[in-house]
């Protein structure tokens, strides 16, 4: 899949879903569906989200619980579609993410910084609020995301499999596997 047409995909289900409300995320959830469709990692991609999802919900109605997001109107869970965000994130790791498989450092500064500006964008647009202060907000983000990320990461490499990084380690593996067949091993 494109990388762009992957990142236009995730930033169009954002921001309908942010500025939209539920009726955003009906058409975020088409988008998400498109994906799927489109992809060449179709049983890869399903299990991400699936992922994504349940991690979203926990993580998201955990930061609702200890007042660090609230939504209008308040429920227990977190907004259906909040819910298709986070599946759109999903769409990311294995496409135009994909470079950043195995390099934990910039997964930890990635998710440290992207995380929280995303909710702040969220908060600015009036998707959400913070309940407390926004430092403590963004620090108690930062922290979660700064953790996630890495570990959300990981966890896509193991459901593609190993070997599939980035592109240049997955060439390396095909002249590895080349050059043992070349001399019968």
């Amino acid at each position: 899949m494109n990388i762009f047409v992957n990142l236009a995909g995730y930033q169009a289900i954002w921001f309908l879903c942010v500025l939209f409300g539920n009726s955003g995320a009906v058409a975020g959830l088409f988008l998400v569906v498109l994906h799927l469709l489109l992809t060449d990692k179709r049983i890869a991609d399903a299990k991400v989200i699936m992922g994504f999802v349940a991690a979203g919900v926990i993580i998201d109605t955990a930061m609702q619980y200890f007042s660090v997001l609230a939504f209008d109107p308040p429920s227990r869970l977190i907004p259906f579609w909040l819910v298709i965000i986070w599946a759109g994130l999903a769409t990311l790791p294995l496409h135009s993410l994909r470079w950043m498989q195995g390099r934990h450092l910039i997964n930890i500064v990635f998710g440290g910084v992207g995380g929280p500006l995303a909710y702040w964008g969220g908060v600015q647009l009036g998707g959400a609020e913070f309940p407390q202060s926004v430092a403590y907000s963004l620090a108690v983000l930062a922290l979660v995301w700064a953790v996630f990320w890495p570990a959300a990461m990981l966890f896509v490499s193991r459901v593609y499999g190993p070997g599939h990084h980035c592109g240049r380690e997955k060439q390396k593996d095909r002249i590895h596997d080349d050059v043992h067949s070349l001399k019968g091993d």
